[in-house]
């Protein structure tokens, strides 16, 4: 699953509108770049799959 996949199935599940989608992905990619949370800690604090964490995490481009 791309990341493009990742994200739409996200929005699907969540409800999100695109502004608070770039938000948290945003976010995440914040989070990920301190590099004290696991992937599942981020998951789960984001609320979001393990499989869309790791989407954002191998995404390097900003969006």
């Amino acid at each position: 699953m791309g990341i493009e996949e990742a994200i739409l199935q996200e929005v699907r599940e969540q409800g999100l509108t695109q502004g608070q989608l770039q938000a948290k992905i945003q976010a995440i990619q914040k989070v990920l770049r301190r590099g004290k949370l696991t992937l599942h800690e981020i998951a789960e604090g984001f609320e979001v799959s393990l499989e869309f964490v790791r989407q954002v995490k191998s995404d390097k481009t900003p969006r």
